[in-house]
């Protein structure tokens, strides 16, 4: 992959990951005048994806250091980390809309 693909790339999973959080930050407000028993469940999906949203930030710092020769072999990874807070961002997004 050339060096500008890997920089779209990036940016898009930046972009994306800026797009959530406006999306999330909606959802709290809406969570503040839940049931008790939905609040919890709510706290409990915001928990587990605040923790996937965070890995994969770490992971994108991460990214953005690698060599542009080895971005091949980390892109496959990085892929499946986006796969895995996609699904959670939309499965709480939409649990909670």
């Amino acid at each position: 992959m050339l060096p500008e693909d890997k920089k779209a790339y990036l940016q898009k999973i930046t972009d994306q990951l800026t797009e959530w959080e406006a999306k999330i930050d909606t959802l709290k407000a809406k969570g503040e005048h839940l049931a008790e028993e939905a609040k919890q469940e709510f706290e409990e999906q915001m928990a587990e994806m605040n923790e996937k949203r965070a890995e994969l930030s770490a992971y994108l710092d991460e990214l953005t250091d690698k060599a542009d020769d080895l971005w091949e072999d980390v892109k496959e990874e990085a892929e499946e980390k986006w796969d895995q807070i996609s699904a959670t961002v939309d499965h709480f997004i939409s649990k909670f809309k």
